[in-house]
């Protein structure tokens, strides 16, 4: 998690502002008003063509609208680049150190539209602050490298806590003091909002809160949690060494813990009738068919392994249940290969990479039949011990 400390605020006070029950979204802030017909406000999770009307003003390749605000963001479905810049409470953040859904806002005291978010953004932090599954993070940044001296950087304010002091609210925040992070993070437009997944991607982008309509805060966190929702269920497609969805090493084997890794089914236990060993069925919610079945390590009441015979599920390189066949495996993988110790008919080959971790099981092909043709029928995660 971000500490979210900063210079010149008393605990007591931090504590007032942001950790206060019920603080939110407060319902008086000013009637936004109503974007023009193009204006380049939107949430964005993907680079699209720039309506009619956007014109690539500065020979950048980037296309904005009248007011200059852009249509796309360069590192929108990228890695968020690792960098570090000093907080204004005198730590230092390291982006590498993201863990959880992050709001980043890049802003300037310097700059007419980011003050006037200012209070958008003061509510965006308070709301964010009551959310254990997403952080918050503001990063000052100067109009250009050339632009950076302090006089340019503070203008009348002369000091970022002075600008705090007369807006009247705080923001964690980071500082770019000479123009490289904003180059860094390609950023063409101030205030910009980036959301950053767990695993660093940059999921979401958008500029100004303050000309986006009534509900500017609410809209917005309405997207955040529709694409935190998105991320996760396409995160529910792909099974491989990594494991599947949330699962970690120490998932408990409950059924509370398996719902929560697998949101949008069904967790069904069921006993074998000759083993008497529980395993959990997870079905899409409202089916009768199993997608995945869980399996414990009854030793240490964790998850032991998760496996699927179901062709809506991938493995890590694209590979299909019923359609992908043993040639496809690099021959390395493939030396790999043996008979199923319990199944008959049936080839494990573990995975070249992550051998204890993943495992692909071939259908043997009839007599006669070359062996490259057996079909994938199951696909195994067995989390490691940790």
């Amino acid at each position: 998690m971000i500490t979210r400390t900063i210079s010149g605020l008393s605990a007591l006070a931090w504590l007032a502002a942001c950790g206060a029950p019920g603080a939110g979204v407060p319902a008086d802030l000013p009637a936004a008003p109503a974007p023009p017909a193009v204006e380049a406000t939107a949430f964005l999770t993907e680079n699209a063509p720039a309506p009619a009307g956007a014109a690539d003003t500065k020979g950048d390749g980037v296309f904005r609208d009248s007011e200059g605000r852009p249509f796309t963001y360069a590192l929108l479905g990228q890695k968020l680049p690792a960098f570090t810049a000093p907080r204004a409470d005198g730590s230092v953040f390291d982006s590498t150190a993201i863990s959880e859904w992050t709001v980043i806002d890049i802003w300037g005291v310097w700059c007419s539209d980011c003050i006037a978010d200012g209070p958008y953004v003061a509510a965006l932090e308070r709301a964010i602050a009551q959310d254990p599954d997403l952080d918050f993070l503001s990063i000052h940044v100067p109009a250009s490298a050339a632009r950076a001296t302090p006089d340019e950087m503070w203008g009348k304010y002369g000091s970022l806590e002075a600008y705090f002091t007369s807006a009247g609210y705080r923001l964690p925040t980071a500082i770019d003091l000479d123009g490289s992070l904003r180059e860094t993070l390609k950023i063409s437009w101030t205030p910009s909002y980036l959301l950053v997944s767990p695993d660093g991607i940059v999921r979401g982008f958008r500029t100004d809160l303050s000309v986006a309509g009534s509900e500017p805060v609410k809209d917005f966190l309405r997207d955040v949690a529709r694409v935190k929702g998105e991320v996760r269920q396409a995160a529910l497609t792909v099974i491989g060494p990594a494991g599947i969805g949330g699962l970690t090493q120490v998932t408990p084997f409950t059924v509370t813990a398996v719902e929560a890794v697998f949101p949008g089914h069904d967790v069904i236990p069921v006993t074998g009738a000759e083993s008497g060993v529980v395993t959990y069925e997870v079905r899409p919610r409202g089916s009768e068919t199993a997608r995945f079945t869980v399996q414990p390590d009854w030793t240490r009441g964790y998850v032991a392994r998760v496996v699927t015979r179901d062709p809506a599920i991938r493995g890590p390189a694209g590979e299909t249940i019923g359609v992908s066949t043993l040639d496809d495996l690099p021959p390395a993988a493939r030396a790999g290969c043996t008979p199923d110790a319990q199944t008959l008919g049936e080839l494990v080959c573990p995975d070249l990479d992550a051998p204890a971790s993943f495992e692909r099981v071939y259908a043997l092909p009839d007599a006669g039949a070359a062996e490259g043709t057996a079909k994938l029928i199951e696909l195994r995660y067995l989390s490691p011990v940790p």
